[in-house]
């Protein structure tokens, strides 16, 4: 037999009162005085034997009574022949969930996390199945499960030690909710496809994470939560979570020398620190985050909770100041701000035409307006008559070729060539000879006869365009897009080929073709069949020419990145390049990444700092920082997880289960057999045979022996 509540067995004690009540000898209670009495000495009563037990039954019968109510309240039951095995209880299932990010660099959050984790394998029993996953913007599998099932249990805590010691904190942002989700499914799924007895393994997520603020739990709003799984949080925190951010407010690209661009500094909410100073530095100067009463620069006051901007106007002595340090912030991961600095890129642009370059209304004076040099890049315009000699075979060759003319033989072999290597070609037709000269170059395409010039109130405009191609991608925003008020004069009307290597980007609104491209080897020709100088069209009159004659130039240069800007974790895509075979990205820490030649994105920002894309000569700078996001160290409260569906809390491991099955199990037992009842019937009846006994014999006692005996 056993019982539920132990502790009521001290109530068993109170058997010993009947044992003191029978041991207690009662002096005579009454006291008269008598006349006839009070000269005499007094004499005390001399006893005649010390106290002893008496009525040995009753005395038995009421400590029966109250054992019998003492074992009643303890709630025994008997066992059964079933009992419960340790073996057939769940176990746990344990993903450690650690957080990577770049936020925990500050202080010593890092080796809080790993105390930690080192505690959760303390606590594990042997039965226990652990994995480890480390998660900032994407979740790595450090020790899975399927891995975990192939080892001894005894060494799984040891293999999770060792991949531990090779971790370290990334430059990344957080993403906590992609990580939940991620990881919760994992253990649903494995839970799923094992046996019946596996699958009821307790399923448990322990992030060890500092929560801040600036977490993305975004995945979560998105997606179900499976039940089973529970999730217990362990922050590592700071006494003082304060920090400060520095970034620019407008991008580098608008930049253009002698502006000062304007500076943003972010305080945290709990900060204890207001006073700051912003300072330009580059590689061989860089700026250590020292305190602001040594720092050079532009000083901001800051309170807590609050952003100021400012002009920050770069030192004449640092031309090539590549990142804005901010000085006075002791949590120095996100102190440093990378730009891009401004550098002028060389654009070779040969033109092959028979207008003068004093001819102000010929192609080449529009041409050489428009693409005038610019603090990002600068051109290189040669001119070639017809019949000149045209090097296209060594040396530094043209990005672009612009031919408005009819071409020697020479002339067109060399083209041929230039293109068929890789080359970029703008053809703007001028007849029908025109064409023929060009021979292959513009295959499959027919140019009909020169027809008479329109009259003044005759024209064409542009109908149907391609927005997705790379020359007319700028204009395909709304505020863009409108071409209709470009009016062109003459146009040369063409028939191109069924299966020519043509693709058409745009057409007049009679549907004649205005503008194609043209492939032919490697390389590509652009073909316009109307010129853009007032002869032909109101095209370099309009707002959109400079645009588009850049964007065919970046044709031949490769296009520059979409951005010079990116955060840690971005996927940056590559620009198109007529020698994309050597690529390569050299990272701010001098490692080197190769590129191959089908890639057209990078996705190694794996570390702040610019980085630097070649390619035969040509370079690309981009710079790469901590995401701001990531600056939010406030804490997070925990709440917000359950707000979004998560199910908080701890499984208990097997020993603590088997306890509480075990309890269940004699809860259960006890409810049915109610042993107790009969217990307090037995007491009831034990009382009342007291009862019975102790008035018989109080009517059996004279009166005279009661009081002799007291």
């Amino acid at each position: 037999m056993s019982v539920l509540f132990w502790a009521f067995l001290a109530g068993s004690a109170a058997v010993g009162f009947p044992l003191v009540f029978h041991l207690i000898r009662r002096a005579p209670s009454g006291h008269r005085e008598f006349s006839s009495l009070m000269f005499l000495k007094t004499s005390p009563p001399r006893l005649t034997r010390r106290s002893r037990l008496d009525h040995l039954l009753l005395l038995f019968l009421r400590a029966l009574a109250i054992v019998l109510l003492a074992v009643a309240f303890m709630r025994p039951y008997w066992h059964t022949a079933e009992d419960l095995s340790i073996d057939s209880v769940r176990a746990r299932r344990v993903a450690i969930l650690l957080d990577t990010s770049a936020s925990m660099r500050r202080g010593n959050l890092w080796s809080q996390a790993k105390d930690e984790v080192e505690a959760v394998l303390d606590s594990l029993e042997p039965v226990d199945d652990v994995a480890l996953f480390t998660f900032d913007g994407v979740v790595r599998p450090m020790v899975g499960f399927d891995e975990a099932d192939k080892m001894d249990p005894q060494r799984k805590a040891e293999i999770v030690r060792g991949k531990l010691a090779e971790l370290g904190p990334s430059w990344a942002h957080t993403d906590l909710g992609t990580a939940l989700v991620s990881v919760g499914e994992t253990l649903d799924v494995v839970a799923a496809g094992e046996d019946a007895e596996e699958s009821s393994a307790a399923l448990q997520i322990i992030v060890i994470s500092d929560m801040q603020q600036g977490s993305n739990l975004d995945t979560l709003q998105t997606s179900q939560w499976p039940e089973r799984v529970h999730v217990e949080v362990r922050r590592v925190s700071l006494p003082d979570n304060s920090n400060a951010r520095v970034g620019l407010i407008a991008a580098e690209d608008e930049d253009v020398p002698g502006d000062e661009p304007r500076v943003r500094v972010t305080n945290a909410s709990d900060s204890g620190v207001e006073q700051f100073r912003v300072a330009w530095s580059d590689e061989s100067s860089r700026a250590s985050p020292v305190s602001s009463s040594t720092a050079d620069g532009v000083a901001f006051y800051v309170p807590p909770g609050q952003s100021r901007a400012m002009r920050v106007p770069r030192p004449a002595e640092l031309a090539s100041a590549d990142r804005i340090v901010l000085h006075g912030d002791e949590a120095f991961f996100d102190n440093t701000y990378y730009v891009v600095p401004i550098q002028q890129q060389e654009a070779r642009l040969a033109y092959i035409g028979s207008d003068a370059p004093g001819d102000a209304q010929g192609p080449r004076h529009y041409l050489r307006s428009a693409l005038g040099d610019t603090p990002r890049r600068k051109v290189v315009f040669t001119s070639y008559a017809p019949d000149d000699p045209l090097p296209l075979v060594e040396g530094e060759l043209p990005h672009l070729v612009v031919v408005t003319d009819e071409v020697s033989e020479a002339q067109r072999e060399a083209l041929s060539k230039y293109v068929t290597a890789g080359g970029r070609a703008l053809v703007v037709l001028s007849g029908r000879d025109m064409a023929t000269s060009l021979g292959d170059l513009l295959a499959g395409v027919d140019v009909e006869p020169e027809q008479e010039r329109p009259g003044d109130d005759e024209y064409a405009m542009l109908g149907e365009i391609d927005f997705t191609h790379p020359v007319f991608a700028p204009f395909a925003g709304a505020r863009y897009n409108d071409f209709t008020k470009i009016r062109f004069w003459r146009h040369r009307r063409v028939t191109i080929e069924t299966g020519a290597p043509v693709r058409l980007v745009a057409h007049f609104d009679n549907d004649d073709p205005a503008m194609w491209e043209q492939t032919h080897g490697e390389g590509k020709v652009f073909v316009l069949t109307s010129g853009w100088h007032p002869q032909d069209s109101q095209l370099s009159r309009s707002s959109k020419f400079v645009p588009l004659l850049v964007g065919l130039l970046e044709q031949g240069i490769g296009q520059p990145l979409q951005s010079n800007s990116y955060v840690v974790g971005d996927v940056v895509p590559l620009p198109t390049s007529s020698a994309a075979s050597d690529r390569t990205v050299l990272k701010p820490d001098g490692g080197e990444a190769k590129l191959s030649e089908q890639a057209t994105v990078f996705d190694g920002t794996d570390q702040p700092g610019i980085y630097r894309l070649k390619s035969s000569g040509d370079e690309h700078l981009f710079a790469v920082n901590v995401a701001a996001a990531e600056s939010d160290t406030a804490p997070m409260g925990i709440e917000r997880l359950e707000q979004l569906g998560v199910t908080l809390g701890q499984q208990q491991s097997q020993s603590e289960e088997y306890d509480r099955l075990r309890q269940l199990r004699d809860r259960e037992l006890e409810g049915r057999q109610k042993i107790w009842k009969w217990l307090i019937v037995a007491a009831l009846c034990v009382l009342g045979l007291e009862t019975f006994l102790a008035g018989r014999r109080a009517g059996q006692t004279p009166i005279g022996n009661e009081e002799g005996n007291r």
